[in-house]
C-alpha cells in the first residue's frame, strides 16, 4: 500500500489550487472548498490507487494531519 505524505497532498493541491500552502496550513482557511477537495481526492486516487474519503480532509484540515488521518484509516482497514 502507498503511504500518503504531506508532500504528496501538497503536490496534488498545487495542481488545482493556485495559492502556496505548507504542510501546516489550514487549507479551508486558505480558501480551499469542497470542489478542490474532490479534485485532489481524484488526483490522489489516480496517482496512488488510494481512495481518501472526503471527511479526512474536513477533519484533518492541514496536509500534515490529512496524511496522518489517511494513513491511520488505511492501517485499520
Amino acid at each position: 500500500m502507498t503511504q500518503l505524505s504531506p508532500a504528496m497532498i501538497l503536490e496534488c493541491l498545487s495542481k488545482v489550487f493556485p495559492h502556496e500552502l505548507t504542510e501546516d496550513t489550514d487549507i479551508f482557511e486558505a480558501g480551499v472548498d469542497s470542489l478542490v477537495v474532490l479534485r485532489v481526492r481524484a488526483l490522489i486516487k489516480q496517482q496512488t490507487g488510494v481512495k481518501v474519503p472526503g471527511h479526512v480532509f474536513f477533519e484533518g484540515r492541514t496536509p500534515l494531519r490529512i496524511a496522518e488521518k489517511a494513513g491511520a484509516l488505511h492501517a485499520r482497514g
